[in-house]
């Protein structure tokens, strides 16, 4: 592989990463399409514990693809045989780190809020902290519970 050639695989594995994920804005709230038609069972509670985790990242072919692409060209400087062993091992062990390294960029900040509910049920639901920040113990919120499984709102 020449240096024009390593230059233009850097170059599309960068803007194929660098854009990977990207929306546009709204003024609206966007939600999921899989919950459009969906009936969703509404109650209220009070958040009774809050516990801050991580959601898993992203593994997609941009992380391993473009992990494999580099790796190889990394190890492009043999012939032969031997060459041709240092390349694959070069892209395998590429895929592999950049399949980490998207999952490791792409995990999200969330909680697990514990909520005692209003009917005397007790609920723990995972989601990621929105821009309107996290959930604090004593909040008086709202769980809307489906097909698409649950969320909490914050009633105001």
């Amino acid at each position: 592989m020449n240096t024009r050639t390593l230059y233009l695989a850097i170059a599309a594995a960068a803007l194929v990463g660098g854009t990977a994920g990207c929306t546009f804005p709204s003024k609206s709230s966007v939600v999921d399409r899989s919950r459009v038609g969906r009936a969703m069972h509404i109650e209220t509670g009070d958040v009774v514990a809050v516990r801050e985790v991580q959601v898993s990242g992203r593994n997609t072919i941009v992380g391993v693809g473009g992990g494999g692409l580099m790796g190889r060209a990394a190890a492009s400087g043999g012939s032969g045989v031997g060459g041709a062993v240092a390349q694959a091992a070069g892209a395998v062990t590429g895929a592999l780190v950049g399949e980490a390294v998207e999952e490791a960029a792409t995990r999200k900040a969330a909680q697990e809020i514990t909520i005692k509910m209003s009917n005397g049920e007790t609920l723990a639901v995972v989601q990621e902290i929105g821009k309107d920040g996290g959930f604090a113990v004593g909040e008086h919120v709202q769980v809307m519970q489906g097909g698409a499984g649950a969320s909490v709102r914050r009633l105001y």
